[in-house]
Parts: C-alpha cells; sequence; structure tokens
C-alpha cells in the first residue's frame, strides 16, 4: 500500500505526508526506515518542485540587478536592506509621508518649516515633539504648532503644567504679535 502512495506522490515530503500525516524529523526516520526495508525505489521523488518563477530585477533605489522570487512572499523590491530602507522608510513608498490623515502637509513639517527645530522651554533640539496648542490635532495654523522636547511635552499633558506654560505662551505670543 505505501509503495503506490510513493509512486503517485511527487516530492518525498508529499510521500512522508501521505503516509504518516505530518512530515518532521520522526516521521522522516520512519519514512526512511519504511525504504530500506521494503528496497522501494524514490529515485523519482525530487526534493521541492520548483514552483516560483525566478525574475532579474533593477534596483528603484540604486539600479543594481538582483534576483527574485515572483509572486512570492518573499519576492524582493530593492536589492539590500539599504536600499529598503531608502526606499520604504523616505518619500512617497513611507506610509507615513504627508500627513497622516491623508492632508497633503504634515503638521511637523508645518511646524519645522515655521519653528527653529529646538524646545522653547530648555532648547533641546536632538529630539523635538510638536504639541498642538490648543490641543486640537486638526488645528495645523504655524501658531498652534509649539515645538517642545519630549520632556515638555510630558509636562503640558501633566500635572507640572504651570512649570513651562509660561515660557509656552510668551513663544506663542511672539507669533501672533509679528
Amino acid at each position: 500500500m505505501e509503495t503506490e502512495i510513493i509512486k503517485n506522490c511527487k516530492t518525498k515530503s508529499e510521500a512522508v505526508r501521505s503516509i504518516y500525516g505530518y512530515d518532521n524529523g520522526t516521521s522522516r526516520r520512519k519514512f526512511e526506515k519504511l525504504i530500506k526495508e521494503n528496497e522501494i525505489d524514490i529515485s523519482h521523488l525530487t526534493k521541492q518542485p520548483f514552483i516560483y518563477e525566478r525574475k532579474i530585477k533593477d534596483c528603484p533605489v540604486c539600479g543594481n540587478k538582483f534576483e527574485t522570487i515572483v509572486n512570492h512572499k518573499r519576492e524582493k523590491t530593492t536589492c539590500s536592506y539599504s536600499c529598503s530602507n531608502t526606499y520604504f522608510r523616505s518619500g512617497e513608498n513611507n506610509p507615513n509621508y504627508g500627513n497622516l490623515s491623508g492632508e497633503k502637509n504634515h503638521y511637523r513639517r508645518i511646524c519645522f518649516e515655521h519653528h527653529k527645530k529646538e524646545c522653547v522651554v530648555c532648547g533641546e533640539n536632538k529630539i523635538v515633539s510638536v504639541h498642538h496648542y490648543d490641543e486640537n490635532h486638526n488645528n495645523n495654523e504655524v501658531e498652534n504648532l509649539i515645538p517642545l522636547c519630549p520632556t515638555h511635552h510630558q509636562y503640558v499633558h501633566s500635572r507640572y503644567k504651570d512649570e513651562v506654560m509660561d515660557k509656552i505662551n510668551e513663544f506663542r505670543n511672539k507669533l501672533i504679535n509679528k
């Protein structure tokens, strides 16, 4: 019976699954023992049928040629991790490009086009977030966007608000009176 099953299979994996119901180390050892004891010819079985077509593509970032598997879950778009980071993490291919709500301009871009990229309270310029003064995230007017470091941004949304609001109000009043 097993001999007929093996003859009708194309791959070793398919034969093992057909006989034992699963393909793992134990079932493979049982299969090898069965083949050896019954002297069954398995020369027609291949390791894995070639299902996917291979294709040479040009990398959209650097222009290098690379090989990929067509219509496979691991089909490549770029030739390397470096090019992938450039391609997917910047520009129009980045899902965060532009405003997340679909508007043309993202509030961070608006803020840093008009304000210096530094916290208005302490002058931190390495990590700067943007606070919506009126807490309305749909209002992306320049006067409503206040650059703050993460610490002082957290202060604004906590019981320590009073410690930073004077400097924030002073910054905002300068904007309004321009």
